[in-house]
């Protein structure tokens, strides 16, 4: 069994939802906080409260009374073993007459008698796909309130239509044999009203299957003895549930094998009765094998981790069908190693589908999901955008070709794209200690490459961007890209620009390192640095040695026959740095830009703002207002 379609509608922030489409193995859904995650996965499990939606669509005046009722309409799918299973403890066991002519997925035919619904019947019984379309609807008058969405019969054919004297279809009973066969228990279809479908006992007691594991402190150390081994969907009967598990050896050794595997930390999970009729569930820190069952933790005492990783593990353990498993920020109680670990265990157990809310681009990227939503507040409501996986994929691949991350950029508002690591590191300061501005949801990211970032490299970049940039995917908008000068000429900085559309800058000079080509920042900072040498490093030393390398050609670009007079904006500030400090120190030091342009520019912002004002001039431009 598995959830394939979901819409939700008047329901918190919903006013609707529009559908989105779930697939077995993980599903996750993403957005902003507050944006209306967990209310969708209340919804999901089709136990909400009614709570209308409100806004000024639903209530246009003051007193205005909204809709009282909240829906869900949801398609599960399930397979003909599922039926034949299902149907032995179903309420309702009677399906609609099919029309005159049916078309069988095996390419045979069938009519509407009931030979012909016997031949439907054994068909369903080897499908490995049926749908069932149902629609719930809850409000605290009305109560619960079940309906069949559409005429189509577990995908199998379209039922008769209503008579229009009676107002009603015409219904076969089915039965159940010793063989496990399904077939018409009699040889007329009566009529009957489609709250005795049997797809609507299908759909409540596939509802039963779905559990949903939310991000607050499980309670759930201590409850009452019994006899139960179905965990309830918010886990209350942990308790007990394992009480009974303990009888399966085997079993429970399972779990607390998967339990370690999660959690190393927990050697052992066991459970044992106390006063008042009760069970109570001891996490052994230690080998349960040294019988110190004194030093054990209850479960209540240790951190919230521990029960929701028990609670999902023992669903996924005991399950004799398949589940739909919802969680909810698995990393607000689980450390991202736990969470990764967690991911890898369920992806034993493919027969459940999972469908997690995340924010954590780790999540989204251990579970590797084929379904990504993204939650998404309107001013009509939230709504969902369904992400193609395979176009955060191609994200993913986009960011390892630049050397970036999924995590860089996952939940920022936008995009400013720098040359590499030292901008991304310097400039934020800048902005901050200079410009006086805050980034407020922007993401800073260099584009870190092994080697030379040549004007090829550029225009991949922007290529790669531009085909993300046009599909459906979690790469936030781009403000810009400011790429160093290096030595490009004036046609391939036009190139760049045109494929930039308007985004691409450059700096004024060559690099962002010539902006660190001052003599006191550079005597202060290497006098800083323990072991750079035994005499301090003065301004003049510094001076002279940039005077003497400003006039050595092999410093600028390729093809340059005198040192040009605005040396400062055309030379290697790089390289210039990095002799200069080999040269000062002795070949004690070699020049870092992620840690030394760092203290440069802490420096320079300190001492002498003027020097980086042109660069907070050109990012702060790039900027929201």
């Amino acid at each position: 069994m598995y959830i394939s379609k979901f819409q939700i509608a008047n329901y918190k922030s919903y006013r609707d939802s529009g559908e989105i489409e779930l697939k077995p193995g993980f599903n996750i859904l993403t957005g902003q906080n507050s944006a209306g995650k967990t209310a969708l996965l209340e919804a999901l499990t089709l136990q909400f409260t009614p709570t209308p939606h409100i806004s000024d669509q639903t209530v246009p005046f003051r007193g205005a009374p909204p809709d009282p009722t909240s829906s869900a309409r949801v398609t599960f799918v399930i397979s003909g073993a599922e039926l034949v299973t299902l149907f032995r403890n179903a309420a309702q066991r009677s399906l609609p007459r099919p029309k005159a002519n049916v078309s069988l997925p095996s390419g045979s035919a069938a009519d509407s008698s009931s030979g012909g619904m016997n031949a439907v019947l054994r068909e369903m019984a080897g499908q490995l796909k049926l749908p069932v379309s149902v629609r719930c609807d809850r409000g605290h008058a009305s109560g619960e309130v079940w309906t069949l969405e559409g005429t189509d019969v577990l995908g199998m054919y379209e039922e008769d239509p209503v008579n229009p004297q009676t107002n009603m279809r015409r219904y076969y009973p089915i039965q159940l044999d010793q063989s496990a066969n399904l077939s018409v228990a009699d040889a007329n279809a009566g009529y009957r009203n489609r709250d005795q479908d049997l797809r609507l006992a299908l759909a409540q007691n596939l509802r039963n299957r779905i559990y949903r594991f939310w991000a607050e402190r499980f309670i759930v150390g201590l409850s009452a003895f019994g006899a139960n081994s179905t965990l309830t969907p918010n886990a209350a009967n942990l308790p007990e549930v394992l009480n009974v598990l303990d009888g399966n050896t085997a079993r429970f050794e399972r779990l607390n094998a998967l339990m370690r595997e999660v959690l190393p930390q927990v050697r052992h999970i066991s459970v044992r009765p106390i006063v008042n009729n009760q069970v109570q569930i001891l996490v052994w820190p230690i080998d349960y094998a040294t019988e110190k069952d004194y030093l054990a933790i209850p479960l209540n005492e240790c951190g919230s981790g521990v029960a929701q990783v028990l609670a999902i593990l023992y669903v996924i353990v005991t399950s004799e069908h398949p589940q739909t498993i919802i969680v909810d920020e698995p990393q607000s109680f689980l450390h991202p190693g736990a969470v990764r670990k967690l991911i890898e265990v369920l992806k034993r157990y493919p027969q459940h589908q999972y469908i997690f809310a995340t924010h954590a681009p780790n999540v989204i990227t251990a579970s590797d999901p084929t379904t990504v939503t993204i939650v998404r507040s309107t001013d009509d409501g939230t709504k969902l955008q369904a992400i193609n996986p395979r176009d955060s994929g191609d994200l993913k691949l986009y960011l390892l070709e630049i050397g970036a991350r999924l995590s860089d950029v996952f939940g920022a508002d936008n995009i400013l794209w720098v040359e590499g690591e030292t901008e991304e590191e310097c400039i934020p300061r800048i902005l901050s200690g200079i410009a006086a501005k805050s980034l407020m949801g922007t993401a800073i990211v260099g584009i870190r490459q092994t080697g030379d970032f040549s004007g090829r490299d550029r225009k991949k970049v922007l290529e790669l961007y531009r085909r993300l940039s046009q599909s459906n995917t979690l790469l936030p908008p781009a403000l810009g890209f400011i790429f160093d000068q290096e030595c490009l000429s004036s046609a391939e900085k036009a190139d760049l620009e045109r494929m930039g559309q308007g985004l691409v800058h450059f700096l004024p000079r060559r690099m962002y390192e010539n902006y660190l080509l001052l003599p006191s920042a550079i005597a202060a900072v290497a006098n800083s640095i323990n072991g750079f040498r035994e005499n301090p490093v003065s301004e003049d030393e510094v001076r002279r040695s940039l005077e003497e390398k400003r006039q050595n050609l092999r410093y600028f670009c390729k093809g340059t026959r005198q040192a040009p007079s605005d040396w400062v904006t055309t030379i290697d500030g790089a390289s210039v740095l990095a002799d200069i400090f080999k040269e000062m120190s002795e070949n004690r030091v070699e020049y870092r830009k992620t840690s030394h342009s760092v203290a440069l520019t802490e420096w320079v912002i300190q001492n002498n703002p003027e020097a980086l004002k042109e660069i907070a001039q050109l990012v702060t431009a790039q900027l929201p207002a």
